[in-house]
């Protein structure tokens, strides 16, 4: 053998005895770290433990009969039964301001008093214009009626002139006297006539005078119109006032209403005299009872809603007008129907299925629904009563899952 070949000859025994090294030492290493023949002894183990839990935990609730109600719901803000500015119609000096932004206000109740002295003095002056012009009318009416006296006397003189001149006993000049005296005195009563009608006429101007004076003053005076709450106040002691400027906002509580927007469809359901159960947004626990007082009879071509007006009585100081409210509206009532929790339904291509528990195994069913409310649903078709549905846990099953029942 060459020299050659006894050196390859050492380097192959050399690498064969570093195999089985090197083989040794990782067969070792993998017993150290749990794989190799050990690790295949627990993992049949962990299989063993995994048989024994495969049962998925999840919830149960019971399908009962009950009762359901249908509801649109839907939000808005409450408004004032009535809700105006009051502003005075008169001008002057404010003098008195009776009532304060929040104060309860009855119908009647005055609110500012302009001064009113001014005009006080204009009605005084015209009253003493209308007696003087009255004084005026009697005098006239006593000329008249002594005129009237006078043209009787006169006519009949002349009637006895006039007959003892025909019969020669006196001159025509004598009998012409009295016919002259009888038409002065028809003058005199003419100009009395017509001295009467033009004080007439005086004393009706003047009584004018002095109703609008009496009206002008009224309007120095600001009443509340109808009983509510001051909502704000525009108005101080000493300023001057002009005609129709804001001095109060004046708004009636009672009722409230809150205007809602409904789809078309549902709005189908929705009439006149329904009950509404109206919560606060700000509290959901603050709730009243209204009533559907009115629908629009359009349809909103922009929105394709329909406006419902809903009456809410007075129900505490926690409704005002502004509150933004949650407004559900009781369409329709189904007794003894089948019932189940909404959490319950697995909603897949628009068809609604839920899990029952069978046997100990999860069983998938398909259902029709039909009211939704509160958390509850109403099954039309699918579901039995007395059934157990799954309410937790479905995301882990399929159909004959084994499931641990912990009732809900």
């Amino acid at each position: 053998m060459s020299e050659r070949a006894k050196v390859y000859s050492v380097l192959a025994a050399a690498a064969l005895l570093g195999g089985g090294y090197w083989s040794n030492q990782k067969y070792n290493w993998l017993q150290a770290a749990g794989i190799g023949k050990d690790s295949k002894k627990d993992t049949k183990k962990d299989s063993k433990k995994g048989a024994e839990t495969e049962a998925v935990p999840v919830e149960l609730a019971a399908v009962n009969a009950g009762r359901i109600e249908s509801r649109v719901s839907s939000s808005g803000n409450l408004r004032a039964l009535r809700d105006i500015v009051l502003a005075t119609q008169g001008e002057g000096i404010v003098e008195r301001v009776l009532a304060e932004e929040g104060d309860f206000v009855k119908e009647g109740q005055l609110l500012v008093q302009l001064d009113e002295r001014p005009i006080r003095i204009r009605i005084d002056l015209t009253r003493k214009r209308l007696a003087q012009a009255r004084a005026q009318i009697d005098k006239a009416k006593v000329r008249e009626e002594k005129a009237k006296v006078q043209i009787d006397h006169y006519e009949r003189e002349y009637d006895r002139y006039n007959r003892a001149f025909k019969q020669g006993l006196i001159s025509e000049t004598e009998a012409e006297r009295r016919r002259l005296q009888r038409d002065e005195y028809i003058q005199d009563m003419r100009l009395a006539v017509a001295e009467i009608a033009e004080l007439n006429h005086r004393v009706g101007e003047l009584q004018a005078e002095i109703a609008q004076a009496e009206l002008d003053l009224s309007r120095l005076q600001l009443k509340a119109p109808f009983a509510g709450f001051i909502t704000r106040r525009a108005v101080e002691i000493g300023q001057r006032a002009r005609a129709l400027e804001t001095m109060f906002n004046l708004g009636a509580f009672s009722p409230l209403y809150a205007e809602i927007f409904v789809p078309e469809r549902e709005a189908r359901g929705v009439h006149a005299g329904q009950a509404a159960t109206v919560r606060l947004g700000a509290d959901d626990k603050q709730a009243a009872i209204g009533r559907v007082q009115r629908l629009s009879p359009v349809v909103d071509q922009s929105s394709g809603t329909v406006k419902v007006t809903i009456e809410v009585p007075a129900a505490g100081g926690s409704f005002r007008p502004g509150a933004f409210v949650r407004v559900d509206v009781k369409t329709d009532v189904h007794e003894g129907v089948l019932l189940i929790p909404k959490r319950a339904l697995i909603e897949e291509d628009g068809e609604n299925y839920v899990y029952i528990a069978d046997s100990g195994k999860a069983s998938r069913k398909k259902v029709a629904i039909g009211f939704e409310s509160e958390g509850l649903v109403e099954v039309v078709t699918g579901l039995n009563g007395g059934q157990q549905v799954v309410v937790a846990g479905q995301g882990g099953l399929k159909e004959g899952s084994k499931i641990k029942a912990n009732k809900g």
